[in-house]
């Protein structure tokens, strides 16, 4: 398999609502940068959402989604965190929370049921959420004089790639962001002129 230098997550917050023989499910999804961020957002809920039955969770972090987490938060291990970490594997995005608040409606709706009623719940708040296609970059910094400038302007135009920061008095030097993929071919592209460092 090879590794990908993309990956999914999501742009903006996603809620969704979803019923049961009485008990309502409320989710909601979010983009992350880490486990703090998941934690403090937890929290939130947590606090926010006082008089519900359970607060359940799951996050998943990464470019490649290797961090994650799940939390059942009283309901019987397993039926509900893991289906809300599943969901959000299946639909392969990560850097995201999603909670799904439950607030019991008087039928005991059995394992099964739990796990249908939660992946539902985190589908909704997923679906319901704006994705995009974020990329792996390394940092590539070059260096050369400012005779040379237009050339490397002219690359970083054609390549669409993203300047990080510029300086340099004696020389020109900029830090671009470069899409992992793409390293080797755009050093290559600047190897062309001999008077590049990179």
């Amino acid at each position: 398999m090879t590794q990908s230098d993309s990956y999914i997550t999501i742009e903006n917050t996603g809620e969704g609502v979803f019923k049961e023989k009485g008990s309502k499910f409320l989710s909601f999804a979010f983009h992350i940068e880490s486990e703090d961020e998941a934690d403090e957002i937890r929290k939130k809920f947590k606090k926010k959402y006082y008089d519900a039955t359970h607060v359940v969770y799951a996050f998943r972090l990464g470019a490649l989604g290797d961090r994650f987490r799940a939390a059942d938060d009283g309901e019987p291990s397993g039926s509900s965190g893991l289906p809300v970490l599943n969901t959000i594997k299946s639909k392969n995005i990560t850097d995201v929370i999603v909670l799904v608040v439950r607030y019991f409606g008087g039928t005991k709706l059995g394992i099964p049921g739990l796990i249908d009623a939660y992946s539902q719940a985190a589908d909704l708040a997923l679906e319901n959420a704006e994705k995009t296609e974020k990329f792996v970059t390394e940092q590539l910094r070059v260096e050369t004089s400012y005779s040379n400038m237009n050339f490397v302007m002219r690359i970083i135009k054609e390549k669409n790639l993203q300047i990080l920061e510029t300086g340099g008095a004696e020389k020109f030097m900029v830090t671009l962001a470069v899409r992992k993929s793409l390293v080797a071919e755009v050093e290559k592209e600047f190897n062309k002129n001999g008077k590049i460092t990179i």
